[in-house]
């Protein structure tokens, strides 16, 4: 045994990460598992859920395998806490605002809240891209897959 083999975690901290995993997929079915799943033509409500679950599943497996049985892999650097927190407050951003201000301002601020989470981002390269993402947005969600979200707030 070398003295790296020494310094390696031991076998469940590998493994943790894709435990985790493991168990949100597994809840996500347990949860989902009631609404019926339809056909690939005619989709039910629970199609969608159990098929991103079941390819959780399926991620969380191959990393607790990758992870317990090459112990050698290079580790990850510390946790980059920027990048969480901005992504991280661009997702409730959206998730609060998209009822009450509609698609477009919602994903405009999200996609510029995200952005920041690069430390040598500008604010014209935030502005291009978060309007050019918006765009993209309002034109696959609303003109392409007529989602109902209004695309702006609600005046009523």
């Amino acid at each position: 045994m070398t003295p790296e083999d020494q310094k390696q975690p031991p076998v469940w901290h590998r493994a943790l990460s894709g435990g985790v995993l493991l168990l949100i997929g597994l809840g996500m079915l347990a949860i989902g598992w009631d609404y019926p799943v339809g056909q690939l033509t005619q989709m039910g409500p629970g199609f969608v859920p159990r098929a991103i679950a079941l390819m959780i599943c399926a991620i969380a497996a191959a990393i607790i395998t990758i992870d317990v049985q090459n112990p050698r892999l290079g580790r990850g650097d510390d946790i980059h806490w920027r990048g969480l927190i901005f992504v991280a407050a661009a997702i409730l951003i959206f998730a609060g605002l998209v009822d009450v201000a509609g698609l477009v301002p919602s994903m405009f601020l999200a996609v510029a809240v995200s952005m920041f989470a690069d430390k040598q981002v500008k604010p014209l390269t935030v502005l291009i891209y978060s309007v050019v993402a918006t765009l993209i947005g309002w034109l696959l969600f609303l003109v392409i897959l007529e989602l109902p979200i209004p695309a702006f707030w609600r005046w009523s």
